[in-house]
């Protein structure tokens, strides 16, 4: 046997003596315990044990056996368990809750020797030591530096005071599929809180006039405001600061706040990308100075209209804006023309407590708060900053109605992942159905004749993501908004001055609001002067008894303007019936007598046909959603159809549609060509085929020259007939045709050579007057080319001319004196 064998064999002999070894071992009394204080970690010094209540009648009985055995077995008896008859756990009192003092080989041994003992005992039918599972948490670990102190986000110092966002979360509803657009000073996307998020189709700079937002490092530093907004809405979660509340959406900047503002620009930024942007927030308006009665002009009130129409592809752009940070000026958000708009979300700000802040405004007109800063030591809103000028990239100093209104354009964004289809009609709804009644001094909020809770301070309530979103995915779509106003109401009356108050009335019947079943917005349009319009208080009292304060009093506004078709609104008849008594009431809080004068006054209605049933119904609803019972259900009512005023954009331009049609103009003509040319050379080619076939007999030579002639005549008929009817010079051979007919029986050769003879010169007959055709397609096709380009230079040079005499025109202009009234001074708009 050769060495190198004998010693593999003896190797493998050795190898296997040892295996059996080790496993012998582990088997053994010594391996087990081995084992058992290997793993003891994995055990609990806990067992559970079933007694078999067949002969115990009586449960004290049972319970005392129990404890007997527990004593025997050296464990504590800590009861049964849950609600199973005859099931106990023991546990080691020692050990149980501290192992730490006790060797893991002793620590084996005690449990080993009790869980022998407890298998045998005769009174335990079965016994179980019990085993330490793992189960975690299922909450989502961010691991953003700073995402511990957004406490906006999950409030862990004041549990229950935010958002509620957390269980949306772990439903999977990030906000994916929507993007939210933040017109502001700029966005920098470039952030990495941002940049994954960031949405370039839906950006555009409004100031520079390019499709990049990234907001211009001025001295001031202050040109992060948009930046921060749009961290609060979708930044990512990552390493590196914060995290958003819709963090799977997208976010698009539209700047416009970094320059002059006007009418028209803002009518762009409302309708900038409307088919890409879904929600647009705006932290900004007049200035809040508690003198100011400013808002949207006739091109941007235009655009906001028509962004609720015909936005998002035909469901309706969501406007969510900040109510305003006047509130130490005691100013109020309905001199806020986009606050009191009909067609915006107007979210104000509570603290951290769920306060209002010193700085939040009153108003009839707020649909809900949210989370913001506070004063003292209360927290601020951490989020996203920009990294130019003194910016790190994250900030804890986020403050005002700029950091509540991004918040609810977030928990909005879910709402529509949820359901896309919502109209921004749809939002408004459940927002004034799902907002939460949250302070604990309640007295300002008032219950309307359809049981919503409405306050000046904290609108419908504060918002609620898990309540919104729930309600969301089951919601039906509002019927379609109905509106009707009353004649302007002529007055002509002094306004009383002291604790007197000026009262008109006017009652509307329910013939006349017609399909106004129930409302959503009221407007109240107003003229009147005053010598100090910050000592009038306007109120308006429903039908159903509710009263709206439309104007409250103003120190600081002195101005002798009054109103000029100001309108106020409100929500706090939100669901009422509009027929009734309507009540106008004007307070002068002035001291100096006949110094007011109200001219007239206008009711308009907003609401659908919707019946008070149905909002009770729907009220309903949302408590039974608010369980989550629906949000993985398929209960989600299928989506309405989109509105016909929906327009598609057109994705070719009217120059390309010329081009397209002169290209298939072209290519018809080469089918044609192509397609005669192939039809005559397969003709030509049986022809050939039958000259080489000698051997065939000379009775089928003349049925096939027959056949080919009958089709062939049929053929190319046409081609000479249109010939004939543009002018083509025939060839006199055409007149031979009559040779070309079938003669019965006809089987002479010199018959035959001369139908063949008579049917190459046709074919080459019809190539020329293919080609001829041909020709004069090509020249039509040159004369259309030069006729446009002709137009085409002849527009350019119109254009030219145009443009030349409007530079002559504004120079002469300039030299003129500017008309009296004419605003020299650009509007401007406040961040908040």
């Amino acid at each position: 046997m050769p060495i190198k064998l004998l010693v593999w064999r003896l190797f493998m002999a050795f190898y296997w003596c040892v295996f059996v070894l080790l496993i012998c071992g582990c088997y053994s009394n010594d391996g087990f315990e081995h084992i058992r204080t290997t793993n003891s970690m994995d055990y609990s010094s806990s067992w559970a044990i079933r007694i078999p209540m067949v002969h115990y009648s009586n449960l004290s009985d049972l319970h005392s056996l129990a404890n007997r055995i527990a004593d025997e077995a050296g464990l504590v008896n800590r009861g049964q368990i849950g609600g199973l008859k005859g099931h106990y756990l023991y546990i080691h009192n020692n050990t149980f809750f501290n192992q730490s003092g006790i060797k893991e080989h002793d620590l084996g041994k005690m449990q080993s020797s009790i869980t022998e003992l407890l298998a045998k005992h005769p009174s335990i039918e079965w016994s179980r030591q019990e085993v330490v599972r793992m189960r975690y948490k299922r909450s989502l670990q961010f691991k953003d530096q700073y995402f511990p102190s957004q406490w906006h986000l999950d409030n862990l110092r004041f549990i229950g005071h935010d958002i509620n966002v957390t269980g949306v979360w772990e439903n999977n509803i990030t906000g994916r599929g929507i993007v939210v657009s933040v017109i502001d000073d700029g966005v920098e996307w470039t952030n990495p809180d941002i940049l994954d998020n960031y949405s370039s189709e839906g950006s555009w700079d409004i100031n520079s006039n390019d499709d990049d937002p990234m907001p211009r490092a001025d001295e001031a530093g202050l040109n992060h405001h948009g930046t921060r907004c749009a961290g609060e809405i979708a930044a990512v979660p990552n390493t590196y600061c914060a995290v958003g509340v819709a963090y799977g959406a997208k976010v698009s900047g539209v700047r416009i706040l970094d320059g002059p503002m006007t009418d028209s620009l803002e009518a762009m930024a409302f309708n900038s990308k409307m088919h890409i942007n879904d929600i647009y927030s705006c932290s900004w308006g007049p200035d809040d100075n508690g003198k100011t009665v400013d808002g949207p002009h006739q091109l941007a009130q235009a655009a906001l209209a028509h962004g609720v129409l015909a936005g998002r592809k035909g469901y309706g752009s969501i406007f969510v804006v900040a109510s305003g940070n006047g509130g130490h000026f005691k100013d109020n958000c309905n001199f806020d023309g986009y606050a009191n708009s009909i067609y915006t979300v107007t979210i104000g700000a509570v603290d951290e407590l769920g306060d209002m802040p010193y700085y939040a405004e009153h108003c009839a007109a707020m649909l809900a708060v949210t989370y913001s800063s506070g004063q003292g030591m209360q927290r601020n809103i951490v989020t996203t900053d920009w990294r130019l000028g003194t910016g790190t990239g994250c900030t804890d100093k986020h403050t005002g109605t700029s950091a509540a209104a991004p918040l609810a354009a977030g928990m909005i964004a879910l709402m529509l992942q949820a359901r896309p289809c919502l109209s921004w009609r749809d939002v408004q709804h459940i927002i004034a159905i799902t907002a939460v009644k949250h302070d604990v001094d309640d007295s300002d909020y008032y219950t309307n004749g359809a049981k919503y809770h409405h306050s000046h301070k904290y609108g419908f309530g504060l918002l609620d993501s898990w309540r919104l979103v729930n309600t969301a995915k089951v919601w039906k779509a509002v019927p379609w908004m109905t509106s009707w106003s009353t004649p302007i109401i002529h007055v002509g009356k002094q306004i009383p001055t002291s604790n007197n108050q000026l009262i008109e009335k006017y009652y509307v019947s329910k013939d006349e609001v017609g399909e106004v079943v129930t409302l959503e917005h009221v407007t109240v349009t107003v003229n009147l002067k005053h010598r100090h319009r910050g000592d009038l208080m306007v109120s308006l009292v429903s039908a159903q008894g509710t009263t709206s304060k439309l104007a409250t009093a103003r120190q600081h506004d002195r101005s002798s303007d009054g109103f000029v078709d100001w309108t106020f609104s409100t929500v706090r008849c939100w669901g009422e019936k509009p027929q009734g008594t309507w009540q106008l009431r004007v307070i002068d809080n002035g001291f100096d007598d006949s110094r007011g004068f109200l001219k007239d006054w206008k009711l308009t209605f907003y609401g659908s046909s919707m019946t008070p049933e149905e909002i009770q119904k729907r009220q309903r609803l949302v408590e039974e959603a608010a369980s989550g019972k629906y949000l993985h259900s398929n209960d989600t009512p299928p989506c309405p159809p989109r509105p016909p005023l929906y327009a598609p954009q057109d994705v070719v331009s009217e120059r390309t549609l010329k081009v397209l049609l002169l290209l298939g103009g072209f290519c018809l003509l080469v089918s044609i060509y192509y397609t005669v040319d192939v039809m005559f050379d397969n003709e030509a080619n049986n022809e050939g085929s039958e000259d080489t076939a000698g051997g065939e007999s000379q009775e089928e030579t003349p049925l096939l020259s027959n056949k080919l002639a009958e089709e062939d005549q049929i053929r190319l008929s046409h081609i000479l007939e249109r010939g004939t009817k543009k002018g083509v010079a025939h060839d006199d051979r055409s007149k031979e045709v009559d040779h070309l007919a079938p003669r019965k029986h006809s089987t002479s050769p010199v018959d035959e050579k001369r139908r063949v003879e008579e049917f190459e010169r046709r074919l080459r007959f019809a190539m020329e007057q293919s080609l001829y055709l041909q020709a004069q397609h090509l020249s039509a096709m040159d004369k259309f080319e030069s006729d446009l380009t002709k137009a085409t230079e002849d527009s350019l040079l119109t254009h030219a001319l145009y443009k030349s005499r409007l530079e002559e025109t504004n120079a002469s202009k300039k030299s003129k004196v500017p008309l009296k009234g004419i605003l020299k001074k650009p509007r401007g708009r406040s961040s908040r």
